[in-house]
This record gives C-alpha cells, structure tokens and sequence, in this order.
C-alpha cells in the first residue's frame, strides 16, 4: 500500500510539475512574440541603417534585462549583421550555381551536328 502511494505522489508531482513549465514555456513564447513585434514596430520608422540601430538599441535598453538577454547591444548588432553578411555570400554563390547550370544545360542541346533537331 505504501508503494502505491509513493508512485502516486511521484506521478502527481512529476505531472503537475511538466504541467507548470507547459504553462511557463507558452507564457515565455507569447512575450518574446510581443517584444518582437515591438522590435518591428520599432524599425517601421526608420528609413536607413544608422535608424535602424538607433531603433534596435531603444527596443535592447526597453526590453534586454526582460528578456534576460546576455549578449550585448553591439554583440547582437553584429551577429545579425554578420548573418546578413552570409546570406549575401550564399544568394551571389546560389546564382554562380545556376548561371553553371544553365551553361551545362545549354551545352547538352548542342549535339554536334548543324540540323535543326526541332521537327
């Protein structure tokens, strides 16, 4: 009997506990979604680059302890520009792949001959 109970108290413990950070982990999405949406509204006024950074460190100084951010304003600043940076590097590579295929493609049309394959 008393091992029923201990299984009992376990499960209930582990259930309720499972339940809490559920409930937590939800409350956690719904406001870093709306501290992102501030951060958007935020850059909704900005017409360049240097706004753009003012923007992002109001938004960083209002809401970073919140958020209990640890990196810094200028640390985040410069991974995103770094991610920008990237994704600049793999958009010219995807196009240099492309104009490679389409070379390759055209290549295979050229079968040698002066005919007009076409019929």
């Amino acid at each position: 009997m008393a091992e029923d109970q201990f299984y009992r108290v376990k499960n209930s413990v582990l259930a309720h506990i499972q339940l809490t950070f559920e409930e937590l982990e939800e409350s956690m999405a719904m406001m870093h979604q709306e501290k992102y949406a501030l951060l958007e509204d935020a850059f909704e006024n900005a017409n360049d680059a240097d706004e753009l950074r003012i923007a992002f460190e109001q938004w960083h100084r209002d809401h970073a302890e919140e958020l209990e951010m640890e990196e810094s304003v200028d640390d985040l600043w410069e991974s995103a520009l770094a991610l920008a940076d990237e994704e600049d590097e793999d958009g010219l590579e995807d196009e240099d792949d492309e104009e490679d295929e389409d070379d390759e493609d055209s290549d295979d049309d050229d079968d040698g001959d002066d005919e007009d394959d076409s019929i």
